[in-house]
């Protein structure tokens, strides 16, 4: 059982380290038969309400930003200890990724490169932020293919500092030269 559960949190902090494990392909088998149904809303149907975005105070928006970057900034110089403080220390993977960055640092030179950098939401004491970053090998010996990844963290506050708790890939797409 803890087996599994650090290879669940190993395999997690891959991700974050823009190790992709996955390509995004389509399903296999072929398109079903037939052809697409159009329904159409009865006349007297109001349409739903727009959803208004909620308003994100730019100061907070700022702090967890900055966190990432913090992040971004660290992995990329190699540094264990600053990499750390921007995880929470109640993640799951907060002790796997102690584990992979010194197994990667030792084999990897990593460039990252933040494309696009967004908060989705602040809810209380968690936000989620979307980033698309580039990861390329700059030299190392190990196996490593460049890529583009759009992650969605979920961040959440360690006493009055924002820090990273989880990370999900939505999408990856090995770069071509």
């Amino acid at each position: 059982m803890k087996a599994q559960i650090l290879r669940r949190m190993i395999l997690g902090w891959i991700v974050v380290c823009s190790i992709p494990i996955l390509s995004a392909q389509d399903l296999p088998g072929s398109s079903l038969p037939g052809s697409s149904t159009t329904i159409v809303p009865p006349a007297n149907e109001v349409a739903p309400a727009a959803v208004v975005k909620k308003e994100l105070d730019p100061a907070m928006v700022k702090e967890i930003k900055d966190v990432v970057k913090t992040n971004i900034f660290a992995v990329s110089k190699r540094n264990i200890n600053m990499a750390l403080s921007t995880i929470h220390p109640e993640s799951p993977t907060a002790e796997s990724s102690k584990d992979m960055m010194t197994y990667i640092f030792a084999r990897l030179q990593l460039k990252y490169t933040i494309q696009q950098l967004e908060v989705k939401e602040i809810d209380g004491d968690e936000a989620k932020v979307e980033v698309l970053q580039v990861t390329q090998k700059l030299s190392g010996n190990a196996a490593f293919r460049d890529n583009r990844v759009k992650m969605l963290h979920t961040m959440k506050r360690d006493g009055k500092k924002w820090k990273m708790f989880s990370s999900e890939a939505l999408l990856i797409e090995y770069l071509k030269y």
